[in-house]
């Protein structure tokens, strides 16, 4: 049997020796660009400073007025209820007035009603609770209200002509006129405090709005980014693979081209061979 030339052997073997080389050196080649690229990935992860302070402003603003909202509900809903006392109180101090004040005299029956009447209305305007907030100004109506109950405990109607009681129906038309207003200012107040929610609620959503626009475009860019690192780190890779192709196909070829030829069996030049 006839040994193949020494060049084919030499280079056959080189061949085998340079794709062993390869596989190894391309398996190192691709896990360093791996590692950058894993690398390239956190960067691009990283959010940067500035936009960290940005959506760390934002959240904080957006949970303040979070925060803000349920003392400013209580605060309109107290005063809706107040709103609300107070129309009965209005027509409880309505019925004082007409419990002396049917005709020109005033009897025992008639004092003994308006005591009865006057600790009533005393006790409901007792009982109004005062609300307040620090951004309202709602002028303490119910506060200074309050602070006439003993005022009020102490009126007293006498028997006798009703011109004689014209003290005390003076302080009742006074009252009622406080009342009056109290009601109008709660009301007024509650309105108020509605059109702040709703201020606040808008700056809220706008707040909202920023926050998704800006942590949107964030991700954005950091999903085309990778995406563009991704395709560069596949492309590198292929470019390499295909450049030793090439290479172990010219190899190849090279090689093939020092193998002897040799007939095949039972032709005429292996006949002559």
């Amino acid at each position: 049997m006839e040994l193949p030339p020494f060049a084919y052997t030499l280079a056959n073997t080189a061949l085998r020796n340079q794709r062993s080389g390869f596989e190894l050196q391309f398996n190192l080649l691709q896990n360093a660009l791996i590692g950058r690229h894993n690398e390239k990935v956190g960067d691009i992860s990283t959010t940067s400073s500035t936009l960290e302070r940005r959506i760390t402003d934002l959240s904080e603003r957006q949970q303040a007025l979070l925060d803000s909202l349920p003392a400013l509900q209580d605060f309109r809903q107290g005063n809706l209820n107040n709103a609300g006392a107070l129309e009965t109180i209005f027509d409880e101090v309505s019925t004082l007035f007409q419990s002396f004040n049917t005709d020109a005299n005033v009897d025992a029956d008639e004092v003994a009603a308006f005591q009865a009447q006057r600790d009533i209305v005393a006790d409901k305007i007792e009982r109004l609770y005062v609300f307040s907030h620090p951004d309202i100004n709602d002028a303490q109506v119910i506060k200074r209200l309050k602070e006439d109950v003993a005022s009020i405990r102490a009126l007293e109607v006498t028997e006798g002509a009703l011109t004689d009681n014209a003290a005390v129906s003076d302080a009742l038309t006074a009252l009622q006129t406080e009342v009056s207003v109290a009601i109008t200012v709660s009301q007024q107040t509650a309105s108020t405090t509605l059109g702040v929610e709703q201020q606040i609620q808008s700056k809220f959503a706008n707040v909202e709005a920023e926050l998704i626009e800006l942590t949107s475009e964030e991700k954005a860019r950091r999903e085309d980014e990778i995406a563009a690192a991704e395709a560069d780190l596949g492309n590198l890779l292929r470019a390499i693979s295909i450049s030793f192709e090439i290479s172990s196909g010219l190899s190849d070829a090279l090689a093939n081209s020092l193998k002897p030829m040799t007939p095949p069996p039972g032709s005429a030049v292996n006949i002559i061979s």
